[in-house]
């Protein structure tokens, strides 16, 4: 985040402030997984005084943060296809301070959708294989008698992963088509007039946007899809699988495809930054000005004082003279 807010990248306002808020998604999903509901749940023990909230407080945090970031996702590819597509509404839509607006809008909305989430996940008793019980964060038992939150559970698919994914794919899809397709014509309208093939800089710059795009999509597509299908397999299977038996196959490939969306967090990042080669070349700059800091003062701290002497002139002399002899 310090590097893509302060370094010197050659990118526009807007692009800066989708990569900030899509690097601020992904530590806060880090950190909300790691720190909060898998440290602080399973060994700080935090159900003893805190039982309900610290269940449902922890999955609210955890959408809002899954919300943020595949939304987050959609805006930025959203906004660069109306830029390569749309010149007009780039004018008008494509701004600095409509991306900021938009950034909290999307904070703001999956925050709120989040909601129902509190209310949905509750500590469940259940044992081990060697009969010790235990509580684990998992939906509520009877959660087809509350209507509102039934219903919410089954568009929840929708809003978390279909939607953003047909988004996703569309938008990418059109903007890397019209890419294309425009490179094509200014390759030919230039052979045309030179009569020979030079190298152009917008077409590479062009060819850069095709891959960063591409990326995005099969980084996407890679983590979200294996959830999609699951959660299909368990709304149409029949009898229904049981949520609470954490050792069934189905519940434990559910949750190897949470192990995969929270490692997303991490792969979205380098593939969003280490592709761009002033990112890089700052990053590998500070790396290498931490370490240079860190190496002279750890020669400072060890001074060698003047009147040390690992060598006096005595021993010097003693084996100068039996090295003589040999």
């Amino acid at each position: 985040m310090a590097v893509l807010w302060k370094g010197n990248l050659d990118m526009s306002k807007s692009i800066i402030y989708y990569l900030v808020a899509l690097a601020v998604a992904n530590l806060l999903l880090i950190l909300v997984v790691t720190v909060f509901r898998d440290i602080f749940y399973f060994y700080v023990d935090l159900t003893l005084w805190w039982p309900e909230p610290s269940c449902g407080v922890s999955n609210w945090i955890y959408f809002t943060c899954v919300y943020s970031l595949t939304w987050l996702t959609v805006a930025f590819s959203v906004d660069r296809y109306i830029i390569v597509c749309f010149m007009k509404l780039k004018l008008r839509f494509c701004k600095p301070s409509v991306t900021r607006w938009v950034i909290i809008g999307v904070y703001i909305s999956a925050f709120l959708v989040a909601m129902p989430t509190f209310w949905m996940y509750v500590p469940v008793r259940t044992t081990k294989p060697d009969g010790t019980p235990f509580h684990i964060c998992s939906l509520h038992r009877n959660l087809s008698s509350i209507p509102f939150l039934s219903v919410y559970d089954h568009i929840q698919t929708t809003v978390w992963i279909v939607f953003p994914l047909v988004s996703l794919v569309l938008t990418n899809g059109l903007t890397v088509w019209h890419i294309h397709v425009t490179t094509r014509i200014r390759h030919g309208l230039k052979q045309s007039s030179t009569g020979k093939q030079t190298e152009d800089p917008e077409v590479a710059r062009r060819k850069k946007s095709v891959t960063l795009l591409a990326m995005i999509s099969i980084s996407f597509l890679a983590h979200w899809l294996p959830k999609m299908v699951v959660k299909v397999l368990e709304r149409f299977t029949y009898p229904p699988v049981n949520r609470y038996d954490f050792y069934h196959p189905v519940n434990v490939v559910r949750m190897l495809c949470n192990m995969l969306i929270v490692f997303s967090s991490f792969s979205n990042v380098c593939i969003y930054s280490l592709t761009i080669t002033k990112f890089r070349e700052e990053l590998f700059r500070g790396a290498k000005s931490v370490l240079d800091f860190l190496s002279h003062n750890s020669l400072l701290s060890f001074p060698l004082s003047k009147t040390t002497e690992i060598f006096t002139i005595q021993d010097i002399t003693q084996l100068t003279h039996v090295m003589g002899k040999k």
